[in-house]
C-alpha cells in the first residue's frame, strides 16, 4: 500500500509495534481494530472502525492507540467526529508515530493540522494517479493491470498458451 511504502511498515509491523509499546507501558489491550485492505478515505465503508465507535460508546474502550492519525481516517471531517467520539466518551486517544496533546489548543492545532495533511495527501495521491491514467490513455495504452492468461508485447497482447 501507499502507506507501507511511505512509513516502510506493514499493517502487521504496525500492530506489533503498538502491541510492544502497549505491553511497556501496561496498557490492557481489549482489542485490535483493522480494516486491512480498505481504503481510509471516509468511515463509512470501515466495519472494524465502526466496531471500535460501538465499543467507545458502550464503555469497553478506555484508551485508543493507533499508528498515525490517517490510520482513523484520511478525511479531516471525519476524524474530528472520531475523537469528538472518544472525548464524549472520556477516551484517551494517542498516534504512537505522532506525538500531540490534544489538552491544550496548540496541541489541538496540532492534531488538526496533521489531520488535514492527510486528507490532503490522499487527494494529492488520487489527483496523480488520476492523472497518469489519462495520460496513459491519451497515449493509447492499457491503464490497467496485466490481463490474466495474455503476455505484454510492444503492441499489442498476444495469448499466452503456456
Amino acid at each position: 500500500t501507499i502507506e507501507q511504502a511511505e512509513s516502510g511498515y506493514s499493517i502487521d509491523e504496525q500492530e506489533r509495534l503498538l502491541l510492544e509499546y502497549c505491553n511497556k507501558n501496561d496498557i490492557e489491550i481489549y482489542k485490535c481494530y483493522s480494516d486491512r485492505g480498505i481504503s481510509g478515505k471516509d468511515i463509512k465503508h470501515r466495519p472494524a472502525l465502526k466496531e471500535l465507535l460501538q465499543d467507545v460508546e458502550e464503555g469497553k474502550v478506555t484508551d485508543v492507540i493507533c499508528w498515525k492519525i490517517n490510520r482513523l481516517s484520511r478525511k479531516l471531517s471525519d476524524v474530528l467526529k472520531i475523537v469528538d467520539i472518544f472525548e464524549k466518551n472520556n477516551v484517551t486517544f494517542k498516534s504512537y508515530s505522532e506525538p500531540f496533546a490534544t489538552d491544550t489548543p496548540a496541541g489541538k492545532m496540532q492534531f488538526q493540522m496533521m489531520a488535514l495533511i492527510g486528507e490532503f495527501e490522499r487527494g494529492t495521491i488520487a489527483q496523480n494517479v488520476k492523472m497518469g491514467c489519462m495520460a496513459r490513455a491519451r497515449a493509447g495504452k492499457w491503464g490497467g493491470n496485466k490481463v490474466l492468461g495474455y503476455d505484454i508485447v510492444s503492441t499489442q497482447g498476444s495469448e499466452n498458451r503456456k
